[in-house]
């Protein structure tokens, strides 16, 4: 496992694989945190960062897999989960939307209705 790690491998995976590896990592980690707390050799202390780093990379294809089932599923009635949206500002995810914003009142019809602008022509 000292060899360089590449992410598009683990994007070919099933997510079944995935967590089997991942149970594997963490299991891995458990033990070089034992040998940390018992006084052990420095070699093994310094793959604590790497096994970190390898569970980060395998938790995020993980949560990009199901991010991306959930898109795939949503995608034709148009509705986003709330944490798949973009985070924005809140004004901006607060404000009307355009068909929003045209919708007039009963009594703003009424009054250009009633009382359309006046057009007028200008003598020279």
């Amino acid at each position: 496992m000292s060899q360089k790690f590449k992410v598009r491998k683990l994007r070919e995976q099933k997510p079944e694989d995935l967590l089997k590896d991942l149970e594997k990592l963490k299991g891995e980690l458990i033990q070089l945190r034992t040998v940390k707390v018992s006084a052990g050799n420095a070699q093994k202390l310094g793959r604590i960062g790497l096994v970190r780093k390898r569970i980060a990379k395998y938790l995020t294809v993980i949560n990009e897999q199901r991010r991306n089932q959930v898109k795939a599923a949503t995608k034709s009635s148009g509705k986003l989960p709330v944490d798949l949206r973009g985070k924005k500002t809140r004004a901006i995810r607060q404000r009307l939307t355009r068909s929003e914003k045209a919708q007039k009142t009963q009594r703003q019809w009424k009054r250009l209705n009633n009382f359309p602008l006046r057009k007028f022509a200008l003598k020279e």
